[in-house]
């Protein structure tokens, strides 16, 4: 018996996965949400030195949600990651005050350190909150 070839476009679409994670916007988040982040891409073909990086993003990404999220107990950043053919794209979303919104205390090196590490960074800002969307390529 011989197996006959599948054709068809859902045949040849490559498989979305995704990882959803929600933390409360405290400090403990930057850690989980990095590992998470990390471990997801090794999963799915990340060599090491590119974990490391996506590590880094997300930490100050997430590092910025929390300083930047609305004072409230209940208040979530979430992270968000998909893989689609060679890309694992990043979502990091937080409720807060936004850009330019709250006084800073950091030295602002954190959204440059992200544009640096990723293929691609976008940032939207509409209403309350802030999501940055990061995409690295991965390895095929």
């Amino acid at each position: 018996m011989t197996d006959a070839p599948i054709t068809g476009e859902a045949a040849s679409a490559a498989p979305i996965r995704s990882l959803k994670v929600c933390h409360p916007a405290v400090p403990e988040a930057v850690p989980i949400l990095r590992h998470a982040a990390a471990d997801f891409a090794a999963d799915h073909g990340a060599d090491t030195d590119l974990c490391g990086d996506i590590a880094l993003a997300v930490s100050e990404a997430v590092t910025n949600a929390v300083k930047h999220s609305l004072a409230h107990p209940d208040e979530q950043v979430r992270l968000t990651a998909t893989v689609a053919e060679d890309w694992l794209e990043i979502r990091v979303t937080d409720r807060g005050a936004g850009f330019g919104l709250a006084k800073s205390d950091g030295l602002g090196l954190g959204l440059p350190t992200i544009a640096r590490l990723a293929a691609q960074l976008t940032i939207s800002q509409e209403g309350l909150g802030t999501e940055l969307r990061m995409r690295f390529p991965l390895p095929r």
